[in-house]
């Protein structure tokens, strides 16, 4: 593209320890640090009970966006695969670290932390998020347009219909985890990706990258009314910071966020669908030539003049060697009767079976 696809405002963010002694959350680039050429954001979540949260969360934060600050835009799929090579290397940094941290964590389970990553690319928003750290899409008139689904319990309670949204908000395991960036995990959690095509995205969309923090005494209709005021960004950010203050928040909360000032898409087309046999065709094909073979409904007549032609020549051929008749015993001709068999067939169906398969879940209490 000759042009950026998308133009954003100078990015806002905040980093609070709320009742916390020590700021466990981590933001890549950090505050202060991010502009409207920004093209990639980081918020990482320490595990809080776990033994340096705060190292797993800047480790990881660091790591991914270290991977992905590049000197040129790319592709949604590019940056797919930069975002899993800088994954790994924070899963090798953890295990090192890990190590040396080794018999030093007083009894405490090893550390961790949730990720949630954002990057602007040159065909759409790439998304990336473990654990319960959120991605938020806020338009003015709509509210939130998109939000990330947490990989955690209660999340998984209410899709399985065990538990209803409200019993979740007072769910004595809600802080519990299913995905995390640990070290030393037989198999390390992956990422859940999102692209966000530009045709999907509008001038004024404000999109916030934030911890549970900043969730914990908000819900989606105080930050829609917070992220969409008609103010400037900073001072949304200012007053989401406040709320978050004057509300008792007791965890560390983090953000990052920016709103949308132009986007390109004009150019851009929705992917195609995938072609399936019922609406498969072919572009400016010409109608097929009638052919000028009888068809199926024409065959019964065909067939019934023929059994006529062969009754006449039948009766000729009889009529012309009939044998003379005498006085003594005249001949007498007995009727022929023919049968003709219709056989019917039937072809047997199948029936396909479809296999469920069962997952399980690893619980990391935050």
């Amino acid at each position: 593209m000759s042009q950026k696809p998308l133009t954003i405002s100078t990015p806002q963010g905040f980093s609070e320890l709320g009742q916390k002694p020590n700021q466990e959350d981590a933001l890549y680039p950090a505050l202060g640090h991010a502009t409207s050429t920004t093209h990639v954001f980081v918020v990482c979540d320490g595990m809080g009970g776990h033994a340096h949260g705060e190292v797993a969360s800047n480790c990881v934060a660091q790591a991914i966006g270290q991977h992905t600050t590049l000197p040129k835009p790319c592709s949604t799929q590019q940056m797919e695969q930069h975002f899993n090579e800088g994954l790994a290397e924070a899963y090798r940094q953890l295990d090192t670290l890990d190590k040396q941290f080794d018999g030093n964590s007083g009894g405490k389970a090893t550390m961790g932390t949730t990720l949630t990553f954002l990057a602007i690319c040159t065909d759409g928003i790439l998304l990336a998020h473990i654990g319960d750290s959120r991605i938020y899409q806020f338009r003015q008139g709509k509210g939130v347009v998109y939000q990330t689904r947490d990989h955690s319990l209660v999340n998984d309670l209410i899709a399985a219909g065990e538990l209803t949204e409200a019993e979740a908000r007072t769910c004595p395991q809600r802080n519990v985890i299913t995905r995390a960036v640990q070290p030393h995990q037989p198999t390390m959690s992956k990422a859940t990706f999102k692209v966000i095509p530009y045709y999907h995205v509008a001038p004024g969309d404000v999109f916030m990258l934030c911890c549970d923090g900043i969730v914990e005494q908000l819900d989606n209709n105080d930050l829609q009314q917070i992220m969409l005021a008609n103010q400037p960004l900073g001072q949304r950010i200012d007053a989401l910071k406040q709320t978050c203050r004057t509300r008792g928040t007791r965890d560390n909360h983090s953000c990052w966020a920016f709103e949308v000032e132009k986007v390109e898409h004009t150019k851009l087309q929705p992917a195609p669908q995938p072609e399936t046999d019922e609406e498969r065709f072919t572009p400016n094909a010409q109608p097929a030539k009638q052919s000028s073979a009888p068809t199926k409904h024409t065959w019964p007549l065909v067939a019934i003049l023929v059994c006529i032609i062969l009754l006449c020549f039948g009766a000729g051929y009889m009529l012309w060697h009939k044998p003379q008749q005498t006085t003594d015993a005249p001949a007498a001709t007995m009727p022929q009767k023919v049968e003709q068999k219709v056989e019917q067939t039937t072809e047997p169906t199948d029936s396909n079976d479809s296999d469920a398969t069962q997952g399980t879940i690893t619980r990391h209490h935050k």
